[in-house]
This record gives C-alpha cells, sequence and structure tokens, in this order.
C-alpha cells in the first residue's frame, strides 16, 4: 500500500504570537522577553517522520531574527520571507503571509497522486480579504482523504479551526503544544519598557532556557485534544 507524504506548514506569526500569549499566563513576563527554541519545535514537529515531503516556514521579516532563518533552512525548511508594510495609520502589519501557506498548502493538494499528512502550525481560523483560510484548506484536504494535523498553542486556537475535527474525526487531529511549553519556550532576560497603571517603567527579567523536551508517545497523546465541544 502507498503511503502519501507529510507536508509542514509553518505560519510563524502566529505561533510566536501565541507563545508570547501562553509566557504571560505560565510565567508573568513581558512578551518582549519571549522567545522560540525552533530547534526543539522543529524535532518535535519531525518526530518518526519517514517521509517529509514540502516543508515551509512563512512570515514577516522581524529585525535581528536571523538566527531564526537559519535554523529554518538548515531543519530543511523553505523560508518565505515577506516584509511588513505600513498601514494607513502608520503601523507596520503583514501582507500576503497567510496567502502564501494557503496557495503552498493547495498546490500541495493538487500536485500530490497519493493524499498524505498535512502538518499545519497556526491557530488561525479567520478568512483574508481575498477569502482563503487554513479552515477551508483543511476542510479541502479531508475531503480528498488526506490526514490533517493542527498544532496550535491552546489560547491561540480558532474555534473555526478546531472545528474540523468534528466535522471530519476521522481525518483531522488538534495539538496543543501547551504540553512542551517548557521545552519550546525560553525567556531572553534583560531589562524592558513595561506599562503599568498608564505608565511605561523598566523591568528587569531573568533569563532562563529551555527545559529538555519529551518526544515520548505519551506526551503526544495528552497532547491531543479530545474534549467535547459545547
Amino acid at each position: 500500500m502507498n503511503v502519501g507524504k507529510t507536508h509542514i506548514f509553518l505560519d510563524n506569526s502566529n505561533i510566536f504570537g501565541g507563545a508570547q500569549r501562553t509566557a504571560r499566563e505560565k510565567e508573568s513576563v513581558p512578551w518582549q522577553s519571549v522567545r522560540v527554541d525552533y530547534q526543539n519545535l522543529f524535532s518535535l514537529i519531525r518526530r518518526k517522520r519517514k517521509s517529509v515531503g514540502f516543508s515551509m516556514l512563512a512570515g514577516s521579516v522581524p529585525p535581528g531574527n536571523d538566527a531564526l532563518w537559519g535554523a529554518a533552512k538548515t531543519a530543511g525548511f523553505d523560508t518565505t520571507l515577506l516584509r511588513r508594510v505600513e498601514d494607513d495609520d502608520g503601523r507596520l502589519v503583514e501582507q500576503g503571509v497567510d496567502e502564501v501557506i494557503h496557495l503552498k498548502i493547495g498546490n500541495t493538494l493538487l500536485d500530490e497522486d497519493i493524499p498524505g499528512t498535512l502538518v499545519i502550525l497556526t491557530g488561525d481560523g479567520a478568512d483574508t480579504e481575498q477569502g482563503s483560510s487554513f479552515t477551508k484548506q483543511v476542510d479541502r484536504a479531508a475531503k480528498r482523504g488526506w490526514k490533517v494535523e493542527i498544532w496550535s498553542w491552546r489560547v491561540q486556537l480558532s474555534p473555526r479551526l478546531r472545528d474540523m475535527r468534528i466535522k471530519h474525526p476521522d481525518n483531522v487531529a488538534v495539538h496543543f503544544l501547551d504540553e512542551w511549553y517548557w521545552g519550546l519556550i525560553f525567556i531572553k532576560g534583560g531589562t524592558y519598557k513595561v506599562k503599568t497603571d498608564g505608565l511605561y517603567e523598566d523591568l528587569l527579567v531573568d533569563g532562563r532556557h529551555t527545559h529538555g523536551i519529551r518526544l515520548t508517545d505519551e506526551a503526544f497523546r495528552d497532547s491531543e485534544d479530545h474534549e467535547p465541544f459545547g
């Protein structure tokens, strides 16, 4: 029996934003100090994958983040770097990142003759201005016989995206990265400006390294979402 390949898609901005939100709950540290150990993340996602096809990391280009892109390329990820653009109110915002990943997922579904597994790291279930979404791509994949694994931080997972597990229980699984928080997140020590009672003040933060990451079958079972809805 022919078994299709596993293809990995990492929405870096969403995963990083979820890490910051999760860290505030677990450690009460300022978001500026939160970092993701991408080597451990890649080891986690690629565990026991025997036939990995296309792997992609997409996100905006933040300053001073060359180490991330280097680690991603070393791990075999195609890195699609999109620069932020200035919004009408002067803020720098992402443009086209989600659409690029949606397109690559769609191309994979069209190009592969044998259904395999999509591993999608994001919690984003919203439609873009162009009408595409991770939710729709997961739905399309499941209808075509693909297995889909959604990996997200619990606080970041959209109910719309999570609903795909209920709609396609035989094809879609959800895993929460929270199970490996201490092995995926480290804190960069330093002095950070935080807002307290409307005023900014300097806060000295102690650094923290990641702990060992547990890559056991038990940990993977514990990370899977089995909670009923409603």
